[in-house]
């Protein structure tokens, strides 16, 4: 193919991963295909199909290894017109929307490896093509990532793949703590040249890098605050490659780490960093340039938010952010990607048709009930999503939980961050921790109670899904699950540790990443106790140079100070985000260059209250507004953080404790843009007003107010009030005020402290059930007692 050659005319293809071979979904997938797992009562499937049909893609390959014959009977119900047998095909795909959806069975694949060498066996992919994992969800502009991943093909034809990923802040709820990466890119062009994935057991303590990667570039971004959204743009050189070396099994640890540290391929890998739509990140790309090779610092094209939901954790994270409305135009309110709809009450709620609520039953924030489902009387629902047909009885307890299709809870039961499958039937005065998962059709109860992190299902316990269809389902009770139940408890996370470690040979044999001490961390409220996280700013401070390739120490034992006498610059570059600097060179900004951006900011400040001040005599709505700040600091080159302190200081700076309807009615329109800004680090905006009014004292008495208007109205989330509480920032003032900084330290301290009431009512209400639950166990053994008297 000649260089400048161009695949205009092949129709997009999209390949779906509908497996990813590992057991984090057990014993859910013993059931059900992982694809068709549902996220706010829609299957994943959907979502994946949805975002590949927005992007343009015109034929979708789905290759599945486990429950093949569920998918494709759940395609010829659902897309009968797209699932078509190859013969009746209509000839010429539709140019405008996703036309043809084909089902590759990989019955014997065990990895992604595998998979791809079947797909490359079939032939049946003709240009550059997206990949895509089957558990991805969200509204990425794929669209513009595939154009830009074309020009840049078009500049150098090694450019395989750009991977999508997306940069969130440390607290954020999509990081996982037991499955973290570290993406070493090159500033301006975002080609990776190294990669490493970091599970938090064993605790990887050094990170080191080769010599070599300093050959064609001084700088280097080393970065881990990166999620991957499970979307990659490739070349249709991939699928050979795979077939070529058939040690690459996984995507991203083999996969990617053979190509970038491959001496006989020239291939390349570049990285799409993309912030949520609606957030003023400056980490996406701007258009493809031709001159520098790569993608370069501005978000003008492909923003958006996709995640994957391949653990329970994560499963928790994105129906959260579903509900709080990251995957617009596909919201419960709006409509999801299957039609549905629901109607939203206070404190986003979201309920479907045909919906019984009990006068004197409760149902908190950020909840969603399907059609038919009853509670009853004293129930209380918080923080979950009921999928259609459920029941929760009177005085039960739901909270944190996924409850599917037709579950049924019975009287005074407590459940609390945990997945319940189709037709599970909990009895009477059962109690579920965190962390549990119970299979289709179990029954469990009545009158026990399970430990954190119990799995529950009709199939005895085996260490894979591949023969999930092939053995009778165990019916017998377990005695563990209480005298009427049907199922098998299977083995703790703990004991299959031990388990493990008893027997070496096995421990050695499995995948670190999926070994039972770091499943824990996979899990909805995951356990870290014991477990020294990997992935904090002071651990990646430790980073060495090497002259082997590819190393990555997995304990300080492993180091050599005499194997390198590279000494490296770090300055912190944002969340979990640094830069590499070659001793011999300038600093990272020089003086001139350090006044300059000072200029710069200070030249932003005063343009944005100027635009504000315009917004706000004129009455431009608050999506306008944000339109035009948005648009200034892209012109200007200013991080989003000055956006935040632009927008608090000039929003409370028209507040007043004395004109307290004025101030709520200015809170009230201009809300949403304090929403947008505050979007990608509430915590950092919740300190900004408190040290606006520690240096303001005539808003001292506005703060707590403001932070119950925050709260109330969903601008920020209980999650970041809690971690802005417990985090530094809290406790000091982070607006610069030389004259008053001093003097408005204790006032930070004071306003802190008037917080508590909120912070005690978050507690109360959505995370410290433990008490509740300990004080109805022992009504009931005194109750047992009394009977037993």
């Amino acid at each position: 193919m000649a260089p400048d050659e161009v695949d205009q005319e092949d129709p997009l293809q999209a390949v779906v991963l509908c497996d990813v071979f590992n057991q984090r979904f057990a014993p859910l997938t013993l059931d059900h295909p992982r694809c068709l797992l549902p996220v706010c009562n829609v299957p994943l499937i959907e979502w994946t199909l949805e975002s590949l049909a927005s992007a343009g893609v015109q034929e979708v390959f789905l290759l599945a290894t486990w429950h093949v014959e569920k998918v494709r009977e759940y395609l010829e119900k659902h897309h009968p017109l797209l699932f078509k047998p190859q013969s009746s095909r209509s000839q010429g795909p539709s140019a405008t929307s996703l036309s043809r959806i084909s089902l590759i069975p990989v019955p014997e694949a065990r990895s992604v490896g595998d998979a791809m060498r079947e797909l490359d066996a079939r032939q049946v992919i003709k240009s550059d093509f997206v990949l895509v994992h089957g558990d991805s969800l969200g509204n990425l502009d794929i669209a513009s990532v595939v154009r830009a991943h074309k020009e840049r093909r078009r500049v150098d034809r090694n450019a395989i793949m750009t991977i999508c990923a997306m940069s969130v802040a440390e607290n954020s709820r999509a990081r996982r703590h037991g499955d973290l990466s570290v993406f070493t890119l090159v500033p301006n062009t975002s080609q990776l040249v190294h990669y490493t994935s970091i599970p938090a057991i064993p605790r990887v303590a050094l990170l080191k890098l080769p010599l070599e990667l300093f050959e064609s570039a001084r700088d280097l971004d080393v970065r881990n605050d990166l999620v991957d959204c499970g979307v990659d743009v490739c070349a249709i050189d991939v699928p050979p490659l795979f077939t070529e070396n058939f040690d690459y099994q996984s995507l991203r640890r083999e996969f990617v780490q053979g190509i970038l540290t491959s001496d006989l391929l020239e291939a390349k890998i570049f990285m799409h960093v993309s912030p949520p739509a609606s957030s003023t990140s400056t980490s996406a790309g701007e258009p493809f340039s031709t001159v520098s090779g790569g993608v370069l610092g501005s978000p003008t094209y492909g923003a958006g938010y996709m995640l994957r939901v391949c653990d329970p954790a994560r499963y928790d994270a994105v129906s959260r952010d579903v509900l709080a409305g990251w995957t617009f135009p596909y919201t419960p309110r709006l409509g999801m990607p299957d039609g549905a709809k629901y109607t939203k009450s206070s404190g986003s709620c979201f309920v479907s048709d045909r919906v019984t609520i009990s006068s004197s039953a409760s149902i908190g924030r950020r909840t969603m009930l399907d059609a038919h489902t009853r509670i009853e009387d004293g129930a209380i629902v918080g923080e979950s999503v009921l999928g259609k047909n459920v029941l929760v009885g009177p005085g039960s307890v739901v909270r944190h939980s996924y409850l599917w299709d037709s579950v049924s809870v019975g009287r005074n039961c407590t459940i609390d961050g945990c997945i319940l499958g189709v037709g599970v039937q909990i009895m009477d005065h059962v109690h579920l921790a965190h962390g549990t998962m119970v299979g289709d059709g179990c029954i469990i109860g009545p009158d026990v109670s399970l430990a954190p992190f119990s799995r529950v299902s009709m199939h005895a316990y085996r260490t894979s899904e591949d023969d999930s269809g092939d053995e009778d389902m165990d019916t017998d009770a377990d005695t563990a699950l209480g005298k009427a139940s049907r199922g098998c408890l299977w083995a703790s996370l703990d004991a299959a540790a031990a388990s493990l470690a008893h027997d070496e040979s096995d421990d050695d044999d499995v995948d670190v990443l999926e070994h039972p001490r770091n499943a824990k961390l996979f899990m909805i409220r995951p356990d870290t106790s014991g477990v020294e996280l990997s992935d904090a700013a002071s651990d990646l401070s430790s980073i060495d140079a090497d002259s082997e390739p590819g190393l990555m120490g997995s304990d300080m034992g492993d180091s050599d100070d005499e194997d390198s006498d590279l000494s490296s610059s770090l300055s912190a570059n944002g969340y979990g985000s640094m830069s590499l600097t070659l001793p011999g060179g300038t600093e990272s900004q020089t003086y001139g260059e350090k006044l300059e951006t000072e200029e710069r900011v200070r030249e932003f400040e005063n343009e944005a209250r100027a635009s504000l001040e315009r917004a706000f005599e004129e009455k431009h709505a608050p999506e306008n507004a944000a339109i035009e700040l948005k648009t200034l600091r892209m012109a200007s080159n200013v991080p989003p953080g000055e956006v935040r302190k632009v927008v608090v200081s000039f929003l409370l700076g028209r507040c007043s404790v004395e004109r307290a309807k004025e101030t709520a009615d200015l809170l009230d329109h201009w809300g949403p843009l304090l929403q947008e800004v505050a979007q990608d680090d509430q915590v950092e905006a919740l300190a900004l007003m408190q040290s606006y009014c520690a240096l303001h004292l005539s808003h001292t008495r506005l703060f707590l107010p403001l932070l119950k208007k925050v709260y109330n109205d969903e601008i920020v989330s209980d999650e970041a009030i809690l971690t802005w509480w417990r985090h530094p920032s809290s406790r000091h003032v982070v607006l610069h005020d030389e004259h008053k900084k001093a003097d408005a330290q204790q006032v930070v301290l004071e306003l802190r402290k008037r917080a508590e009431p909120v912070v005690r009512h978050i507690l109360e209400t959505d995370d410290d059930d433990d008490e509740d639950d300990d004080d109805e166990e022992e009504e009931e053994e005194d109750e047992d007692d009394d009977d037993d008297e």
